[in-house]
């Protein structure tokens, strides 16, 4: 990969870069733009982005939605909302652009992630991912997350979910 990459909190500004991102990553299940700017601006999200082109990271990110400078070209996001009272956070998005793959952004945007979810007292993340998503799968055992459960007839095309939840230590 070429230069440094940035990791931040997601802004509204990163909508459009997300969307289409989100068409490439997940065809018929895609989040459309409306429901992008709908996540991230829910007070209880936490979104976080990987940018090209960039040198400083920060420690502890904004609040999702809010203002951030952005100069460079997304190259993943992760979107996740929890309750209020509830101790789960739901990962509702997670995709690195398919030419940017396996260079360990992912892993580096699932660590910050689970870090700021433990700062803002969560315990639990839970996913679904289509049974057939092989390499999703993969990655999210890699990273600690176990199956629970599995819903049939889940996605559009009748595929089905699995469940995954990790549970992460509060610090």
């Amino acid at each position: 990969m070429r230069g440094p990459v940035r990791y931040r909190s997601t802004s509204l500004e990163d909508v459009s870069q997300i969307e289409e991102m989100e068409e490439a990553c997940f065809l018929e299940e895609a989040f459309g733009r409306r429901q992008i700017r709908y996540l991230l601006q829910s007070p209880n999200a936490i979104a976080l982005t990987a940018e090209a082109g960039c040198r400083s990271v920060w420690a502890h990110p904004p609040q999702a939605g809010s203002p951030a400078a952005s100069n460079g070209k997304v190259l993943g996001y992760i979107i996740g909302l929890g309750r209020r009272g509830s101790s789960a956070v739901r990962i509702y998005t997670f995709c690195v652009r398919k030419d940017y793959r396996l260079k360990g952004i992912g892993t580096s945007l699932l660590q910050r992630f689970e870090r700021e979810c433990q700062r803002r007292g969560v315990s639990n993340l839970v996913l679904e991912v289509g049974e057939g998503n092989s390499s999703a799968l993969r990655f999210y055992k890699r990273n600690g997350f176990v199956e629970f459960f599995r819903t049939p007839g889940y996605y559009s095309d009748r595929t089905t979910a699995v469940r995954m939840r990790k549970a992460i230590t509060r610090q």
